[in-house]
Parts: structure tokens; C-alpha cells; sequence
């Protein structure tokens, strides 16, 4: 998990008026070591924040990474609008058990916040039987333990763990969710397998291994490689071009049960345009403008797709020549376009706050077109570059204020800015 700090630059929420207390590391340190110590503060030491996931007016998730009596540990908060942490509190401590000789779950009631220290988790109940060094995974049955790593983590809604053997080889992953997604997952990792080529020189993706619905659980092969996203320089410049063919083989697949791609529909963007005009108000006026200029310009679908829905680096495997794609939960029906634009929105986000040139912004969303058009015709200009625009808007500048992005944040501004140059220029805004 990427480490993040904060620098909160929203406004005040009145229903979760402790939302910025929560959201700082520095602060977070001596009331985590109150909350979860037994008779005396517990041992804590550097804390530093992970995840977050904000709901105006509802609820912050924050997900913290800290040192406990020299260990480290994973630890889940989660802050309630209004009066009823308490009450949640109580639904969950039966079930709670401690981890380090801390308490495994703890209720700050002064900010309305209950803390859970993994694998405390109420809504994932089979974690600890999925995390027993004993529980085999299916196809290595080997009677030798597995150490089981946690490697994503949405809290209360799913725990991913890579399998080690004993030499600390990753052999699969344990993807455990606290509803059914996991059993969709299967069913999709398995449809989508059936009808890609198994020997397809430019995408592979992981085999399903088995799916246990007593523990919610989907086992996946680990494959060989490594992650796009950490790929630098013209390494990744290559990689991006190997993207490009890879989602062009995935988007002739056939999955006909799939849902429709819809993120991008009028009622979803003035929905997170709400989000951010409530947030950010100083940025009211530019929020609506685009809002309203993506509504009035929205282009028709044009074609079928199997898309990705969810297309990034940090969802890409590159092994030799092929790259594979997974977390494909997202996967839906509808225009080419709209992966496309997902992939060239975070480019462009990484351009403005900083993290890209803007020549090396332009070199690697070309060599991703290039790689794309060496195998399906890309969709027509007019409907890329609204789909980019509408992507930087909802996808992006929108997560910078649920995410609570410091840089997007910053930047939220010139991300706005970008995608009316998008709706002006087109594609040669990038």
C-alpha cells in the first residue's frame, strides 16, 4: 500500500467535524495509542496513512499503517456522521480479538471513530480462517504452512493477500470480500479466459484457481513479471506501448453478461460534481462550468467493447512481451473510448501535478495509442477527447476530494482547466 500524507484543503464538514483529526498522521499517533492500549497507552510508533475514502456528509474511512511495539500493523478507522459510532461499536466488539497485546477493535467516541486492527474487520468474517498458516491453497496442497501477506486492503469490503511458500515465493493470491464480489470475479477471470487465446503473444490474465463461497473467497495464480506501475523512464514508455496492444486484444473479448459502462453518464457526473462544488467551493464556479460543457457535448456510444473498467498501471503485469491485466471487477460493456480515456486521464493527472513533463506526458500516451491502433482501430478523436475530459473530471479530480489527494487537491484547478482544453483542442491538449 502507497503511503500518503495529508494536506487537507476542503471545507469544513458539519456532520464529521473531526474529518481533518482523523486525516492526520501526527495527530492520529497518541490517540490511536489511548484507543487501542489496555490499562496504559500501547506502544506506538511511526503511523503514517495509507488509504482514505471520504463521504461527504456520511463517513471517512482512513486506512493507517503504524509501528505497534515494534511490529507493523494495519489499522482500519472509520468516522460516523452524526451520534452513531457507538452503536456500531457495539455490533462489532463480541467479535473482536486482540492483536499485539492491543485491543483488536476500539471506539473513540470523542471523534466518532472506531478503530480496527487487522484482521479485525466486522463486515470480512472469514480473514482469520483464510489467514491460517494452516488453510491450503487449492492446487498446492503441499502440507507445508503458507504465510499469507496482506497486499490491498478496502475496509469492509475486501483483503487481499499474496500465498508464500516457504522460501517467501508469492504461489497465488486470496482475495476475500465481505460480499459476493469474489464469486462475480470468478465467474468473470473465467468467462473472459474462455475466450481469450491462451497463446496471445500480447495479453494473459490470471486463472481463477477456485472460489470458496463459505469464506467469500477467490484464489488467483500469481503470474511472472512485474508491476507496470513501477516501470520508469523508457521502460515505461515500452510498457505503456505493450499496455496499449494488451487492452485492444482484451476489448474484442466477448462477455455478454456484462453490465453496461455507465461511469461516465449524465447523472454520475452531476453527481461528483456536487461532491466537489460541497468541498471545494472556491472552485464552484469552474466545477459547474465543466459540468455543464460535458453534458451538453456528450458523445454517443459508438460500437461494443468488453472494457476494463478500471484501466491503469497498477493493474498490469509485464511478462517478457505480454502483459497481464487483472482486478477486472469493473468490467463492463460499452465504448472503446471510454478505457482509453481512463488510461490517457491519469497521464494527464500525473502531468499536472507534477510528476510528468509535459513531453513525457505526450511519449507515453503515444506509445499506448501506438500499441492500441497495431491491433483495433481507436475510436474517432471527437469522442476520445470528451471521454478524456469526462474521465480527468469524474475519475480523477473527483477522487482527489474522496481520496483526499494532497497533490489532486492542490491541483484541482489545472485538472479542470485540462479537461476544457480537452473539450476545446481535443486530443492536442495533451
Amino acid at each position: 500500500m502507497k503511503t500518503i500524507t495529508s494536506s487537507v484543503k476542503l471545507a469544513a464538514d458539519p456532520a464529521l467535524v473531526y474529518r481533518d483529526v482523523l486525516l492526520e498522521p501526527a495527530v492520529m499517533r497518541d490517540r490511536l495509542a489511548w484507543a487501542l492500549g489496555i490499562g496504559a497507552p500501547a506502544a506506538v510508533g511511526d503511523v503514517a496513512l495509507a488509504r482514505v475514502n471520504y463521504q461527504v456528509g456520511q463517513s471517512v474511512r482512513a486506512v493507517y499503517r503504524a509501528d505497534i511495539d515494534g511490529a507493523a500493523h494495519t489499522i482500519a478507522a472509520r468516522m460516523f456522521a452524526g451520534a452513531t459510532s457507538g452503536d456500531a461499536y457495539r455490533r462489532s466488539a463480541p467479535a473482536a480479538r486482540g492483536v499485539a497485546a492491543v485491543r483488536g477493535i476500539a471506539h473513540d467516541f470523542e471523534i466518532g471513530t472506531i478503530y480496527c486492527v487487522f484482521p479485525n474487520d466486522p463486515a470480512i468474517a472469514s480473514l482469520d480462517a483464510i489467514l491460517d498458516p494452516s488453510t491450503t491453497v487449492p492446487g498446492f496442497d503441499t502440507g507445508a504452512p503458507v504465510r499469507k501477506r496482506l497486499v490491498a486492503y478496502a475496509p469492509e469490503k475486501s483483503a487481499t493477500l499474496a500465498c508464500e511458500d516457504g522460501a517467501g515465493v508469492t504461489i497465488a493470491y486470496a482475495r476475500v470480500a465481505a460480499a459476493h464480489q469474489a464469486a462475480r470475479d470468478y465467474h468473470t477471470y473465467t468467462n473472459l479466459r474462455a475466450r481469450l487465446d491462451p497463446l496471445s503473444p500480447w495479453l494473459c490474465l490470471p486463472a481463477p484457481l477456485a472460489y470458496s463461497s463459505a469464506h467469500r473467497t477467490l484464489w488467483l495464480e500469481a503470474l511472472p513479471g512485474r508491476r507496470m506501475a513501477d516501470s520508469r523512464g523508457d521502460d515505461e514508455v515500452s510498457d505503456l506501448e505493450k499496455l496499449g496492444a494488451a487492452i485492444a486484444v482484451f476489448h474484442g473479448l466477448s462477455m455478454p453478461d456484462a453490465p453496461r459502462f455507465d461511469r461516465l453518464a449524465p447523472e454520475h457526473l452531476a453527481k461528483e460534481a456536487s461532491i466537489m462544488r460541497s468541498s471545494r467551493p472556491d472552485a464552484a464556479d469552474a466545477i459547474d462550468h465543466l459540468a455543464e460543457r460535458l453534458a451538453a457535448t456528450a458523445v454517443p456510444d459508438e460500437g461494443r467493447a468488453c472494457l476494463h473498467g478500471d484501466l491503469h498501471p497498477g493493474n498490469a503485469i509485464v511478462s517478457s512481451d505480454r502483459v497481464a491485466l487483472v482486478d477486472v471487477e469493473e468490467a463492463a460493456i460499452g465504448t472503446a473510448a471510454a478505457d482509453i480515456a481512463s488510461l490517457l486521464a491519469e497521464l494527464l493527472y500525473r502531468r499536472e501535478t507534477g510528476e510528468l513533463s509535459a513531453d513525457e506526458c505526450r511519449s507515453r500516451a503515444a506509445a499506448f495509442l501506438v500499441g492500441y491502433r497495431s491491433h483495433r482501430d481507436l475510436p474517432r478523436r471527437e469522442s476520445l477527447a470528451w471521454h478524456t475530459a469526462a474521465a480527468l473530471f469524474a475519475e480523477r479530480a473527483a477522487a482527489a476530494v474522496t481520496r483526499v489527494r494532497p497533490l489532486g487537491l492542490e491541483h484541482l484547478p489545472a485538472l479542470l482547466a485540462t479537461s476544457e482544453r480537452l473539450l476545446d483542442r481535443g486530443l492536442a491538449a495533451i
